[in-house]
């Protein structure tokens, strides 16, 4: 019991109990809606269709733009087979996604599956959503967030030569990629700025509208992870606690109330670089000259290099030291 009445153990133990709470707090990864919504737009879609499952497999923010993998996955017989990672198609089908760089044999955005023959998914690189907000560029980092849209049609061809337009669902199938959690949402083809949410009965028969005529829209949202967040904000008290211990440090040494020994000065040179090994630790590897830069970074690097400079001119005039 008398362990426990140190102010020092206090101290830990306040931080230990402070950082489980924060831990659980962001292990939480509520699903939201998502599930719902996609439970009731499978329950409306036509059996007859053809599932979509898109993941996104990396995010570029200097870029704009993301990797996506599209696999198509037959609901019935009558349009494919499912195999373990593919599908075989019962009928020629034509895909189109609308996106930056196709990767189809012709360098188009248009994948054709001829019948019969086992295949697989696709791969993409998509554009951000038209109007992106604000906080999408990476000068908001950790709280930068983007919104990639996926437009995708189908159409089959019937063994008699005729083409129809193929029943689709979209469907997220991605998993956790660096860095960033991805959210996706059902928006619609006629309408870009309109999103298919439960209180909205009339944009679930809107969005089923459009899954029948072979056509979709799915938008994901990429935010920072909550991981990612945290690090973020530890390695920036690092630094604001390095600022602060040289400069207090420093004062001491100036003012005549520590000696300027070497091992101070070598310690607020440390420090100093420190500070660069620091700015390398933050997840994503973020360029120079975000925000988080400007408000913390530079000025901890100019204070502590101005410090270090202060205990070197007081170390080297030693003989002038009064103890």
């Amino acid at each position: 019991m008398h362990l426990f009445r140190s102010k020092f153990v206090q101290t830990f133990f306040a931080i230990a109990v402070a950082y489980l709470g924060v831990v659980l707090l962001i292990s939480q990864n509520p699903a939201g809606d998502s599930e719902k919504i996609d439970k009731k737009l499978v329950e409306m879609s036509s059996d007859n269709r053809l599932e979509m499952l898109v993941q996104i497999t990396g995010v570029n923010p200097l870029e704009g733009t993301a990797n996506a993998r599209v696999l198509p996955w037959p609901n019935t017989e009558d349009i494919g087979y499912r195999l373990k990672s593919g599908w075989v198609p019962a009928q020629d089908v034509d895909i189109v996604v609308d996106s930056v760089i196709g990767a189809s044999n012709g360098g188009t955005n248009v994948y054709s599956f001829k019948a019969n023959k086992p295949t697989g998914g696709f791969d993409v690189q998509i554009d951000e959503q038209p109007g992106a907000g604000q906080k999408s560029d990476i000068g908001w980092y950790p709280l930068d967030q983007y919104n990639f849209e996926v437009p995708i049609s189908a159409v089959s061809t019937l063994k008699n030569g005729d083409e129809v337009s193929q029943n689709i669902l979209p469907l997220n199938y991605t998993k956790n990629i660096d860095t960033f959690d991805i959210k996706m949402s059902h928006g619609l083809w006629n309408d870009a700025f309109r999103t298919v949410k439960l209180g909205d009965p009339k944009s679930f028969q809107l969005a089923v509208d459009e899954f029948n005529n072979g056509e979709s829209s799915s938008v994901f949202e990429a935010v920072r992870s909550n991981s990612t967040k945290l690090l973020v904000v530890i390695i920036l008290l690092l630094m604001i606690t390095a600022m602060s211990s040289v400069t207090i440090m420093t004062y001491m040494v100036v003012s005549g109330q520590r000696p300027p020994t070497l091992a101070s000065l070598t310690w607020a040179a440390a420090l100093t670089y420190s500070l660069i090994s620091l700015r390398g630790l933050m997840p994503g590897s973020p360029p120079i000259g975000i925000f988080v830069d400007k408000l913390f970074y530079f000025p901890s690097l100019i204070v502590t290099l101005v410090c270090s400079l202060w205990v070197l001119v007081t170390w080297v005039r030693r003989e002038d030291f009064q103890s």
